[in-house]
């Protein structure tokens, strides 16, 4: 496995479905940002860390490729839970376990770990399966 291989999550807390910004955009609202996070992540996946964005950016296409959302993102805004960027959309409140410098640590930490794997010897820990 190579570090473009670490499957990526979009992580949503147990408490988001309270806080009083999400609350004040309302649930479709609350939906379009999980979404967008989702699509974020989607779109880096399987791609090389140096085409890993700064921060996560949702083109204005596709927020109206979403049917009806143009009004939900900019409920978001109003909120301060994203903020308008040209183009598009980014996101001025996101978990630390959502950014993008945290997917870099994790693909960091996986590529550690497989290094790892591929230095022990065959056979498992005894040694050789002859």
């Amino acid at each position: 496995m190579d570090s473009g291989r670490v499957v990526t999550w979009w992580l949503w807390g147990d408490d988001e479905h309270c806080d009083k910004r999400f609350n004040e955009a309302g649930t479709h609202a609350m939906g379009l940002y999980v979404r967008a996070g989702s699509w974020c992540m989607g779109k880096v996946r399987y791609r090389p860390e140096r085409e890993i964005p700064a921060e996560w950016f949702v083109p204005d296409d596709q927020v109206k490729a979403w049917c009806g959302s143009v009004r939900q993102a900019n409920r978001l805004v109003d909120v301060g839970l994203w903020y308008r960027a040209r183009g598009g959309y980014g996101f001025a409140w996101i978990r630390t376990e959502n950014t993008a410098d945290t997917l870099r640590a994790k693909r960091a930490a996986e590529r550690k770990k497989w290094e790892a794997r591929k230095k022990l010897p065959r056979g498992g820990i005894g040694g050789s399966l002859q």
